[in-house]
């Protein structure tokens, strides 16, 4: 999907997620509830103010029924990539929209500092 849009990922290599890495960094997205619920667990609550639900980090979540703001991941899709690019194209104007509110020119995220007591509801292991 990357080379699809012009991006060349190729050089690109995942790494787990750390502390150090949670520390280092400015932002974290999430791609559902249940993450950010394992973020803070694991790595401390002090990362509230700089962690972010992917799908909306532009509201406040008022529940996560239904799963929502919950995003598949499409690298694990068997779909052909056309197919992929139409049904997640979603995702690059919200990568482009991020990265507008990170420099300041966009709207304001909302971090899960901001929902922290609805974040703790959620169970884990059912998202």
């Amino acid at each position: 999907m990357l080379r699809e849009w012009g991006i060349d990922a190729s050089a690109h290599r995942p790494s787990k997620v750390s502390r150090d890495l949670c520390t280092e960094a400015n932002a974290i997205f999430v791609m559902g509830p249940s993450y950010l619920h394992r973020l803070v667990w694991e790595y401390g609550e002090d990362l509230t103010d700089k962690a972010y639900l992917f799908a909306d980090p532009f509201t406040r979540p008022v529940s996560f029924g239904n799963g929502e703001y919950k995003v598949s991941d499409p690298s694990y899709d068997n779909r052909p990539t056309s197919e992929l690019v139409k049904e997640f194209g979603w995702m690059r104007e919200q990568v482009l929209q991020i990265r507008l509110a990170l420099l300041g020119d966009g709207r304001r995220l909302v971090p899960l500092t901001e929902y922290f007591e609805l974040c703790k509801t959620v169970d884990r292991e059912s998202h």
